[in-house]
């Protein structure tokens, strides 16, 4: 988990972990050190239990703080763009830390539209066909999650890195990354 963790239920956000830097956060004036990041949440529950699980057990009822929604957006733009999702060895299935992850790629992708989405696969090209073919796999199921929640298939594209270009990747990376890249302003 990041340094500070926010949870995104209906529309909201509440401050779930991180506490200690509440008064930046608000403020804009977190250290660039400091990681910020933000999980979208299905039921509210789910932002309770990450609260308790994040801040430690409740002593009396209450609510995490919620932030205002000019923040939130000010926050959207800080947070970095590029998202990692992960796979078991030999898998396509996408678990819920990967949908999690997906789904915070596309509400940065929807609130940020002039970025384009780029999906990196992690191959050895020369490798073995299978390996190249899992991957694939698996970005596709990247993309249609990501078409899914709302982002315009016209702004993803795909991308590939040698797995020997990241250290300690094996040949099987289990990795898709979901990048970003900013149009250049017109002259």
């Amino acid at each position: 988990m990041a340094d500070v963790t926010l949870a995104e239920f209906s529309g909201s956000v509440w401050l779930v972990g991180g506490e200690q830097y509440i008064d930046d956060l608000l403020m804009g004036t977190l250290a660039k050190e400091i990681s910020i990041e933000l999980v979208p949440c299905e039921q509210k529950s789910e932002v309770h239990k990450l609260w308790a699980q994040l801040c430690g057990p409740r002593e009396t009822f209450g609510e995490p703080w919620i932030i205002h929604p000019g923040i939130v957006a000010r926050i959207r733009r800080t947070i970095t763009s590029e998202y990692s999702v992960f796979f078991a060895e030999w898998s396509v299935a996408l678990d819920n830390d990967a949908r999690t992850v997906i789904a915070s790629a596309a509400n940065w992708a929807i609130e940020n539209v002039s970025a384009s989405v780029v999906i990196v696969e992690f191959v050895e090209l020369n490798g073995p066909k299978s390996i190249v073919d899992l991957s694939s796999l698996r970005a596709q199921l990247v993309t249609d999650a990501l078409l899914t929640a709302g982002v315009a298939a016209s702004r993803i594209s795909r991308s590939s890195s040698q797995v020997g270009d990241v250290a300690g990747m094996q040949q099987e990376s289990q990795r898709i990354d979901i990048t970003f890249t900013q149009a250049e302003p017109a002259a």
